[in-house]
C-alpha cells in the first residue's frame, strides 16, 4: 500500500569544533560587600548579539485552501484510546469551516530591544550570605540573596555552598564576561535562583572558543551553569550568549518565570538535564547547532518524580533551532494561553551546523524483518572477537525504496573498532554472539557509508544478508530533510497540547513521540499525541504530526500546511476538533505498531487533500471507523486500484456521521449506514450542496479543483429519499437511496482525471 519514495543518496557532514578554558579561585575574602574596581568603562554599545528573533520564513508551502479562522462546530462526547471506537455518535454539523484555521506568528518580547550600555564598576552586596573574592573570581560559600550591579569583564560568579543552601542572584543591571570559563558557574548548593530585577537589562556573556562535544566539564558547559536546580524569575530582561556550547544548563532542573529572556547558543539554548517548566515570560532561545529546549533524564528521582519533561504552561517562546525545537527524554506537555513559535533549519535564521556528538550509523531493514517483538543490535570487535562491544539500535523512520518499505534505526559508533556484525534479537534479551533470531556475516567496518540495509532473513539458519548504503536522513521520507534530527517538538514518551497558539515550521517531523526507546525507567516510551485544544498550524518536509502509538485528536484548530505524511500513528482517533491536512504522500496514515492499525473518526471536521498520483488522502493498514463527525477526504489517483481517496487492508465502516470521499476508489464502506457511489461524476471547483427531495439540506461542500470519482456515506441518508446534488444552482446528479450499503466490486474505477484542493462544509 506504501508509495515510492525517494531513497536519497547524500553525504553526512558533521561541523566539529573545539576549546575549553580553565579557571582557579582563592578563598581569602569574606567581606560581605565587593567592588571590582578594575572593570572598564565602556562608551559604545552592547556587545550582545541583538539580531531580532522575529523573522518569518520566506518559503511558504502550498495549500489549496485559504487562511482563516474558524471555531469547531462538533464537541465529540468520548474519547478513543484503542483500536476499538466505542465513542457514542456525535451531531452530524451541517455547516463546518471552508478555509483552514491559520495563525500569523506573534513573535516573543526580545530582551536584546531592551539593551542599555553597562559599564559601571561591578559590585556584589548581600545581607545573609558570605562569598569570598580572588580577582575577579567571586565565590559564594553559603544560602543567602546577592545582588550583582555593573560590569565584570573576564569574571565569573562561582557558588560553592552546602547541599541544602538556596542562593539566590538579584541581577540589577549586570554584565558578566569569560572566555575562560562559565561566567556564572554553580558547583554546589541546593537551588539557584536567578532574579532580573524588574527594569533593569543584564547580560551573561560566554566567549570561549567552540567546543566539539556536549558532555559536561569542571568549567561549566554554558554560560550560566548549574549542577543543582535552577530558577529563572523577575520582571527585568536577560540576554544570554555562549560560543562555548550551551546558553543555560542545569543538570537538575529549570524553571522559568516572568523574565524576558533571550538566548544565543553554539549548541543547546535551554537545557535542563531533568526537566525544562515555563510558567510564564517571553523567551526567544536560539540554538546555532543544537537544540532550542532539551531535557536528557528519563530515570525516577529519589523523591519519585518522572524526569525528563518540557513544560509550557504559561507564556510566549519563539525556539530557532539548528536541530530539534524541544526535545524531552520524556513528555511534552504544552497548555500555555500563549504563543509558541518553533523554526529548526534552514527555517531559522541563525543555523550555523550541527555540533558534533559522535557518527551516527544505521541499520536499515524491510518490513518483513522488522517486528514489534525484534530488536537490532550492532557488535563492534577488533582482533579479539570475544572482547567486543554490542551497540543498540533505536528506531528512526521509515525509508522506502520503491515500493518497499523499510526502517531505519540509529545508534552511535563508538570509536577504536575496525569490525562489525549485526544481530537481530528478540525484545528485551540479552545480547549474545550465540544467541540471536537473525546474524550476519561478520566483516570490516565500513566507514564510507552511513548505514547497513538487510534486504533478506533466512529463517531455517537465521542468517541476515545486505550491504552497506548511504541514507539522507535520521527520518528518510523526504529528500529535502537535513541529516540530522530537525523536528519541531520531540518526545521519547508522549506529548499532549492544549490551548496554545503554535506554528512550527521545520525539515523533519513536525510533533513526534517515540515509542521504541528503553527509558532509564525501565520501560519503554509509549509514543502517544493528545491534542487537546489549541491553535497548531505546521509546515513540516516530513510527517505533520506522527505518534509510534496512538494520535488522539480532542478539539483545537488542527492546520498541517505541508507534509510528507500529515498524521501518521499505529492508531488514530480524531474526536472532535477542526482538522486540516495537506500532504504529499498520506494524508492520515495508520501503520504497523503494537496494536491493529486503525483510524477512527468519532466527532469534529476533518479534511484531508493529497495531490493527484501514488498517494492515499486516508491509509490505514487495517480498518477505518467512522462514528460521528463530518469528513471529506481528496486525494489518490482517478483510477483507484492501490492509490486513491481511502485505502485500507481490513474494512471501511460507518455507522454515524457523514463522510465525501473524492478522487481515486479504492475502498467503500460495508456494513454501514446508507452511502451512494458516484463512479461516473467529475467534480469541479465550486460549491456542492445535497439536498432531499423536500429541499432540506444534508450538506455541503466547496472544492477549488477538479476531481473525478466519489462516494458518500452518512447516517443522514434515509432509505426510499430522493437525493440531488446541486453546484451552484445545477443538478450534478440525482439517485433514490436503496437500502445496503455500497459494494467496491460494482464501483468503476477508471474514469476522470484528479486535481486537488478543496474545503468541505
Amino acid at each position: 500500500m506504501k508509495k515510492t519514495r525517494l531513497f536519497a543518496i547524500i553525504a553526512c557532514i558533521s561541523l566539529v569544533i573545539a576549546g575549553c578554558g580553565t579557571t582557579s579561585a582563592e578563598t581569602d575574602n569574606t567581606a560581605k560587600t565587593a567592588v571590582d574596581s578594575s572593570s572598564s568603562a565602556q562608551t559604545g554599545t552592547s556587545e550582545t548579539n541583538t539580531a531580532q528573533a522575529t523573522a518569518t520564513p520566506t518559503t511558504a508551502a502550498e495549500n489549496s485552501g485559504t487562511a482563516a479562522t474558524a471555531e469547531a462546530t462538533a464537541t465529540p462526547t468520548a474519547s478513543v484510546n484503542n483500536s476499538t471506537a466505542t465513542a457514542t455518535p456525535t451531531v452530524v454539523p451541517t455547516a463546518a469551516p471552508t478555509v483552514a484555521p491559520t495563525t500569523t506568528p506573534v513573535p516573543a518580547e526580545d530582551a536584546s530591544n531592551d539593551a542599555e550600555v553597562i559599564n559601571e564598576s561591578f559590585s556584589i552586596t548581600t545581607e545573609d550570605g558570605k562569598f569570598t573574592k580572588s580577582g575577579k573570581t567571586y565565590t559564594i560559600t553559603a544560602a543567602g540573596t546577592y545582588t550583582l550591579t555593573g560590569l565584570l569583564e573576564e569574571g565569573c560568579i562561582i557558588i560553592d555552598a552546602g547541599d541544602d543552601d538556596k542562593v539566590n542572584l538579584d541581577l540589577n543591571g549586570v554584565k558578566i564576561t569569560n572566555s575562560s570559563s562559565a561566567p556564572i558557574l554553580a558547583l554546589s548548593a541546593d537551588k539557584v535562583k536567578i532574579k532580573s530585577v524588574e527594569d533593569t537589562y543584564n547580560e551573561i556573556i560566554d566567549t570561549r572558543s567552540a567546543k566539539s562535544d556536549d558532555d559536561d566539564d569542571d568549567e561549566g558547559n554554558a554560560a550560566i551553569y548549574t549542577d543543582c536546580d535552577l530558577d529563572l524569575t523577575g520582571k527585568g530582561s536577560l540576554v544570554v550568549s555562549s560560543t562555548y556550547n550551551n546558553g543555560i544548563q542545569s543538570k537538575d532542573s529549570i524553571e522559568i518565570k516572568n523574565v524576558t529572556l533571550k538566548i544565543t547558543a553554539a549548541n543547546n539554548a535551554l537545557r535542563g538535564n531533568d526537566s525544562v517548566d515555563i510558567t510564564s515570560g517571553n523567551l526567544v532561545l536560539i540554538a546555532e547547532g543544537g537544540d532550542g529546549i532539551k531535557t536528557s533524564n528519563s530515570d525516577i528521582s529519589s523523591k519519585g518524580n518522572q524526569r525528563g519533561t518540557v513544560t509550557i504552561s504559561g507564556g510566549n517562546v519563539d525556539i530557532y533551532a539548528c536541530c530539534d525545537g524541544i526535545s524531552a527524554a520524556y513528555n511534552i506537555d504544552i497548555s500555555t494561553e500563549g504563543n509558541v513559535n518553533i523554526y529548526t533549519d534552514k527555517y531559522s535564521n541563525y543555523t550555523s551546523g550541527k555540533v558534533s556528538t559522535g557518527t551516527d550509523f544505521y541499520i536499515v531493514v524491510p518490513s518483513s524483518i522488522y517486528t514489534s517483538t525484534s530488536e537490532f543490535y550492532a557488535y563492534f570487535y577488533n582482533d579479539d572477537y570475544d572482547n567486543g562491544v554490542f551497540v543498540k539500535a533505536s528506531y528512526d523512520s521509515m525509508v522506502s525504496n520503491g515500493r518497499t518499505r523499510y526502517y531505519a534505526m540509529k545508534l552511535s559508533v563508538p570509536s577504536s573498532y575496525e569490525n562489525v556484525q549485526f544481530f537481530r534479537f528478540k525484545t528485551n534479551s540479552t545480547p549474545s554472539t550465540s544467541s540471536y533470531t537473525g546474524v550476519t556475516t561478520a566483516d570490516i567496518l565500513n566507514t564510507s557509508k552511513n548505514a547497513y540495509m538487510i534486504t533478506a532473513l533466512d529463517s531455517s539458519t537465521s542468517v541476515m544478508t545486505g550491504d552497506y548504503t548511504q541514507i539522507s536522513a535520521s527520518s528518510g521520507n523526504s529528500s529535502s530533510k537535513s541529516v540530522y534530527s530537525t523536528k519541531g517538538m520531540a518526545a521519547d514518551n508522549a506529548i499532549t497540547v492544549s490551548n496554545a497558539v503554535i506554528n512550527i515550521y521545520c525539515s523533519d517531523d513536525g510533533i513526534h513521540a517515540n515509542n521504541d526507546n528503553l527509558l532509564e525507567n525501565n520501560a519503554y516510551g509509549v509514543g502517544d499525541i493528545t491534542i487537546e485544544s489549541g491553535t497548531i498550524t505546521i509546515n513540516a518536509a516530513d510527517d505533520g504530526i506522527h505518534g509510534d502509538n496512538i494520535v488522539t485528536v480532542n478539539g483545537g484548530n488542527i492546520n498541517i500546511v505541508t507534509s510528507y505524511e500529515g498524521i501518521e500513528g499505529n492508531i488514530i482517533n480524531i474526536n472532535g476538533g477542526n482538522t486540516f491536512v495537506y500532504a504529499t504522500d498520506d494524508g492520515l496514515n495508520a501503520c504497523a505498531g503494537s496494536a491493529t492499525p486503525m483510524i477512527n473518526i468519532n466527532g469534529g471536521y476533518l479534511d484531508v487533500t493529497t495531490p493527484s498520483g501514488d498517494t492515499d488522502a486516508v491509509d490505514s493498514n487495517g480498518s477505518v471507523t467512522m462514528t460521528g463527525g463530518l469528513a471529506l477526504i481528496k486525494g489518490g489517483s482517478s483510477s483507484g486500484g492501490m492509490a486513491g481517496s481511502v485505502d485500507v487492508d481490513g474494512t471501511v465502516k460507518v455507522s454515524g456521521g457523514t463522510i465525501i470521499a473524492l478522487g481515486g476508489i479504492c475502498s467503500v464502506p460495508t456494513n454501514s449506514v446508507n452511502g451512494y457511489v458516484a463512479a461516473s461524476t467529475s467534480f469541479g471547483s465550486g460549491t456542492y450542496t445535497l439536498k432531499d427531495a423536500s429541499g432540506n439540506t444534508i450538506t455541503s461542500f466547496t472544492l477549488n479543483s477538479n476531481y473525478s470519482n466519489g462516494w458518500i456515506s452518512s447516517d443522514k441518508l434515509v432509505t426510499g429519499t430522493k437525493y440531488t446534488l446541486y453546484k451552484g444552482s445545477s443538478s450534478v446528479l440525482s439517485w433514490t437511496q436503496t437500502s445496503g450499503t455500497m459494494n467496491a466490486s460494482s464501483v468503476n474505477t477508471g474514469m476522470g482525471g484528479f486535481g486537488g484542493g478543496g474545503r468541505f462544509r
